[in-house]
């Protein structure tokens, strides 16, 4: 018998060196899902994070923040990955990506947690903030950072933090579409959509 005959999966196949926040292709996504693996010194961090997690479903406070360290190569990023995907809960390959954890959790009641956490609608913003952040840094770069990708989620213009903010208060008021028709019927007719200020471009 080979030895690459006695692995389970096929040692020829691509494997991503790097884990990327970028690669969210299906393919990238299976593989990354179905092929983590919980070691006992990551299975002592899920439950740390799990039981903060649920904790905070039945008791909710604004003193929320996760703190991930370790050394370069560790898997910090490959861990907050994979907690996006599986607190998500998105769907890939036609099953929930808590569903590729069923094995994985040897504890029942580890696992019955998770799905409990998971049954909570949650979007995840995944981005890497030395190349969504500012040129010129100053005490607030990380901040803008956040609320610019924030700001894009949303459909908004991340880019400036003040046109961002006008458009979504002018969303909160629910008056983007109303807005959007008046733009077109008093500008369009006298040639003037392309000198609008950005705001006003993107609301058409």
């Amino acid at each position: 018998m080979k030895i690459q005959n006695m692995f389970q999966k096929d040692i020829n196949r691509d494997i991503n060196g790097v884990i990327k926040v970028s690669q969210d292709d299906e393919l990238s996504l299976v593989q990354e899902l179905g092929e983590y693996i919980i070691t006992k010194e990551l299975r002592r961090h899920f439950n740390t994070f799990i039981e903060n997690y649920s904790k905070a479903i039945d008791n909710p406070t604004d003193k929320i923040g996760v703190w991930i360290s370790g050394f370069f190569g560790s898997g910090k990023s490959h861990f907050l990955k994979i907690l996006s995907y599986l607190f998500s809960n998105q769907t890939v390959a036609g099953k929930h990506a808590v569903e590729f954890f069923k094995e994985k959790f040897d504890d029942p009641m580890m696992f019955a947690t998770v799905v409990r956490c998971t049954n909570i609608p949650t979007e995840s913003i995944l981005f890497n903030i030395d190349i969504e952040g500012p040129i010129n840094k100053d005490k607030t770069a990380v901040l803008r950072v956040f609320y610019k990708v924030f700001y894009n989620h949303l459909g908004f213009y991340g880019e400036d933090l003040k046109i961002g903010k006008l458009e979504r208060f002018i969303d909160e008021q629910g008056k983007t579409q109303a807005s959007k028709r008046l733009l077109r019927k008093s500008m369009a007719p006298i040639g003037l959509i392309q000198e609008l200020p950005t705001l006003f471009l993107r609301m058409i």
